[in-house]
C-alpha cells in the first residue's frame, strides 16, 4: 500500500516538472490600469432629461403653456364679474335663489 501511495505521490510532483511561468501580453498592465482609471471617472448622466437642449425645450413648452392659461384667463374674465358668478352658481347649487326671493317678499 506504501508502493501504491508513493507511486500516486511521485505522479503528481511529476507532474509539476514541465510547469512554466505564466506570461502576459505586452502592455497588459498598462491597458489594465487604463481601464481602472476610466471606471473611476464619474459617469456623465445617461438620461436624455438631463442634456441642455431638452431641458431648455421642456422649460419653454412649460411657460408656452402658462401664457396661453393666463391670457385665456384673462379674456374670459374681463366680460363678466367672477364673484357674482360662483355665488349664483352656489345659490343655484343650493336653491337658494327661490328661498331668497320668497323671503324678500314676505
Amino acid at each position: 500500500m506504501d508502493t501504491k501511495r508513493n507511486n500516486t505521490t511521485d505522479e503528481v510532483l511529476n507532474s509539476l516538472d514541465g510547469i512554466q511561468r505564466a506570461t502576459t501580453p505586452d502592455f497588459f498592465y498598462t491597458r489594465l490600469k487604463a481601464r481602472m482609471e476610466k471606471d473611476m471617472e464619474p459617469a456623465a448622466p445617461k438620461s436624455w432629461i438631463f442634456r441642455p437642449v431638452y431641458a431648455v425645450a421642456a422649460l419653454l413648452l412649460v411657460l408656452i403653456i402658462n401664457a396661453a392659461v393666463i391670457f385665456k384667463n384673462s379674456e374670459t374674465k374681463s366680460g363678466s364679474n367672477p364673484e357674482i358668478e360662483s355665488l349664483q352658481s352656489i345659490a343655484a347649487e343650493y336653491n337658494l335663489n327661490e328661498t331668497i326671493t320668497e323671503e324678500v317678499y314676505k
